[in-house]
């Protein structure tokens, strides 16, 4: 099987590194080899954080380059990611916004967002929008997003179970309650019941 690389961004905070830890879990319980890998920026200042997670048989190295998946919790992030977008990619990106710290400094305004949209769909057609804010408000947490999206990628990428699942469409080398189990065992026992409402959200939106 070729390794499946998969790299998620957002900004500091929306919590990147929790979903690349419960899909590597998710493929160590699913018997497979595993490198995720982490770039923090300025994480407590709405800076850049991104990780990846390769998945396979003889996995060696966490980089990808151009990505099988991408999760996006934020769309600018999302757009900084393209050199590692082709058109065989998949993306799942969330539209809810937060003006990364340079902008802020800088008084810059934030990109137009269709204008934004259209660029990643100009690098591949597989492009899943996720209204995360509307989703969150339905939740009544604002500290799930990263959860949400999980469901979200796991229900666009076929993982989910019909009719959610895309016609002919399985990306991950694991089932999804492999993945729902991962992420039991990896949220703290105070946060668990909030964490799977959190998923359930994304998966069954």
């Amino acid at each position: 099987m070729r390794p499946l690389g998969l790299l998620i961004v957002g900004v500091g905070g929306q919590g990147v590194l929790t979903v690349a830890r419960v899909l590597g879990d998710a493929a160590v319980q699913g018997g497979l080899e595993v490198a995720v890998g982490q770039l923090h920026g300025m994480a407590q200042r709405g800076g850049s954080v991104e990780a990846t997670v390769v998945i396979g048989r003889g996995v060696h190295s966490s980089f990808v380059e151009q990505a099988d998946l991408v999760l996006g919790l934020e769309p600018l992030e999302t757009l900084r990611a393209l050199p590692h977008i082709g058109p065989q990619t998949h993306l799942v990106v969330n539209l809810g916004r937060v003006v990364p710290f340079p902008l802020s400094m800088q008084g810059l305004p934030y990109p137009d967002m269709q204008g934004l949209l259209d660029q990643l769909r100009q690098a591949t057609p597989h492009v899943t929008e996720v209204d995360g804010p509307a989703l969150l408000q339905q939740l009544g947490d604002g500290r799930s997003l990263n959860l949400v999206m999980l469901g979200a990628l796991a229900r666009a990428t076929g993982l989910s179970a019909p009719p959610a699942r895309p016609a002919g469409l399985q990306l991950f080398p694991f089932d999804e309650p492999t993945l729902r189990a991962a992420l039991q065992r990896m949220s703290p026992p105070t946060r668990r019941q909030a964490d799977l409402r959190a998923y359930e959200l994304g998966l069954h939106r």
